[in-house]
């Protein structure tokens, strides 16, 4: 018998469940706003109905992101009560709803009709506008991530950006100033305390994090998330994890050897690695190194968003509850809705950078629906439901449905993988926080991004 099997089998459904739930809901808004009332708006004559038919198309991102954040929110706070209550050989939460599942639910309608204290001494203004400043960002940071994470679904491409990684990176720069604020303005030394740990902390930290995206910039050639998710297309061998295209001589010849059809292998390799062993260890070299970026990145994450190992800012044998000590009732919840929402947006932009965004991991010539003969009966038998939803009222995007779902998987894996670590590791001191910071991953990050552009010289492969 595997053990905790009951909390496995609740787990699952719980997040199908969840889930299911989420993206309906979200989608529902999206299609009503995005797509229904401008086509029952599109054979009017009047300028009213034009004017609010752009208005519609124009605020579907930022309505999507509003309905996704907080139920999203209350599903990872379960998410990892379960998880961890698994990792440690213990109930979760089981006692709201079947299995638990609306327990989140009923703590955030107790954090909500919570008395809201400001503490005396406090600065009353800046005390209410941290949990505004960390938790708004959440919101604009994650609409450029809309486009690439629904393969430039229409209704997302107003919010796709030239420059969308650098918006989402400033975007998310901007929380460690409502935490600073807020530990500030509770005139408690603990508060303040843990304020400038945090801002100590993001200084630190960020510049490994940055300095690992502009590297993959450097390596796809552009800012734009959506252009960078496209180059990534065609299974986990043209993933930047793996070097961002430089197996793509490898992906051809193996493709051009199943289906016999191409030119032979060594010419196509030759193609893609014109200097022979000198290109391969280019290759070698370059998947390495985003390898490793891709692991700098994870740490940079966790400690930009306060997560265990990382959590100095809270620390609560130390600092009671750091920044947010003071803060109770709607307050409170803002900041607890805000750091699970990063979480899910650090998590994303991972997906998107390295883990090749929508994109399905296995390769072309390993993927059954990229064959004729596979998908084009299984459209026959389906074909009369499909016209319906997908040509008459637009209810399904196949390239959409997909790619969002390949994503949905990539995504709560590391926030799978982030619950592990917090069930794992014991927290750093804030000494050998600062240590790690600077004496190692900068330099680290520094040396690989002039390997990788010395490294993708080499190789000569076109992205």
């Amino acid at each position: 018998m595997i053990p905790n099997a009951a909390e496995i089998r609740k787990l699952s459904v719980l997040s199908f469940s969840w889930l299911t739930v989420i993206f309906v809901a979200v989608w529902g808004v999206c299609w009503l706003v995005g797509i229904l009332i401008p086509a029952l708006l599109a054979n009017s004559s009047f300028d009213f109905a034009r004017a609010v038919s752009e208005i519609c198309e124009a605020i579907t991102p930022l309505l999507a992101v509003m309905v996704f954040i907080p139920i999203n929110a209350m599903f990872m706070v379960l998410m990892e009560r379960r998880v961890l209550a698994l990792f440690t050989r213990r109930n979760g939460p089981n006692r709201v709803g079947p299995d638990g599942a609306l327990q989140t639910a009923a703590d955030a309608i107790k954090l909500l009709l919570k008395e809201d204290i400001t503490p005396t001494g406090a600065d009353a203004a800046m005390f209410t506008l941290a949990p505004i400043i960390f938790f708004a960002p959440s919101i604009f940071g994650a609409i450029p991530l809309l486009a690439a994470v629904t393969n430039n679904n229409k209704l997302f491409q107003i919010a796709d950006l030239p420059t969308g990684i650098f918006f989402v990176l400033a975007a998310s720069s901007i929380p460690v100033v409502g935490i600073v604020m807020g530990g500030w303005a509770s005139n408690n030394k603990y508060s303040l305390m843990g304020g400038l740990r945090s801002a100590a902390q993001a200084i630190s930290y960020e510049i490994p994090l940055v300095l690992s995206i502009i590297t993959i910039c450097l390596l796809a050639g552009t800012l734009d998330v959506v252009s960078i998710a496209k180059q990534q297309s065609g299974g986990i061998l043209n993933w930047n994890i793996l070097g961002g295209g430089a197996l793509t001589g490898l992906n051809k010849a193996i493709a051009a050897f199943i289906s016999s059809a191409g030119p032979p292998i060594a010419e196509v390799i030759k193609t893609y690695y014109p200097y022979g062993w000198l290109s391969l260890i280019g290759v070698i070299v370059l998947c390495l190194c985003t390898i490793i970026l891709f692991g700098i990145y994870l740490i940079g994450a966790c400690a930009e968003i306060n997560r265990i190992p990382f959590d100095l800012p809270e620390a609560e044998s130390e600092l009671v509850s750091g920044y947010n000590t003071e803060y109770s009732g709607i307050k409170f919840a803002i900041f607890f809705l805000a750091e699970f929402t990063n979480l899910f947006i650090v998590s994303t932009i991972a997906v998107v950078m390295f883990l090749g965004g929508g994109d399905c991991p296995l390769p072309t010539w390993l993927n059954p629906l990229s064959y004729p003969a596979v998908y084009i009966p299984l459209t026959n038998i389906l074909s009369p439901i499909l016209s319906l939803l997908i040509d008459k009222i637009h209810l399904i995007n196949p390239d959409t449905f997909w790619a969002a779902l390949w994503v949905i998987l990539k995504t709560y894996s590391l926030v799978f993988f982030a619950i592990l670590v917090r069930g794992t590791l014991p927290r750093f001191r804030i000494d050998q926080l600062m240590d790690f910071g600077w004496k190692r991953l900068v330099p680290i990050t520094l040396v690989i991004f002039v390997l990788v552009a010395f490294a993708r010289g080499v190789i000569n492969f076109h992205v």
